[in-house]
């Protein structure tokens, strides 16, 4: 589920402070880091409102990797990418 507040921390992240159009591209991303974290089959528990600090930062980072023409995008990927090996290794699944 999509929080506001996580919502809110995206928007910041991309130093975007006025809301339009673009918010909904926002959702999309910070959907299908969520859907791409499922995927790997980190537990609804941890998804539900991204509180936990390094599945946030997951969402954020790939939200940053793919919003607009970032410059950035392939050393965001890496981290992203990274951030996934992390959750791997965790506790993020059920048992």
């Amino acid at each position: 589920m999509i929080t506001q507040e996580l919502l809110s921390a995206a928007k910041l992240r991309l130093r975007k402070t006025q809301s339009n159009i673009l918010d909904g591209d926002i959702e999309q991303l910070a959907e299908v880091a969520i859907a791409d974290l499922k995927r790997i089959g980190v537990s609804d528990r941890f998804l539900t409102d991204c509180a936990d600090p390094i599945v946030k930062e997951a969402v954020l980072t790939y939200i940053n990797a793919n919003f607009g023409n970032n410059p950035e995008s392939e050393r965001l990927t890496a981290s992203y990418n990274m951030l996934l090996t992390k959750i791997k290794g965790g506790r993020y699944f059920d048992e």
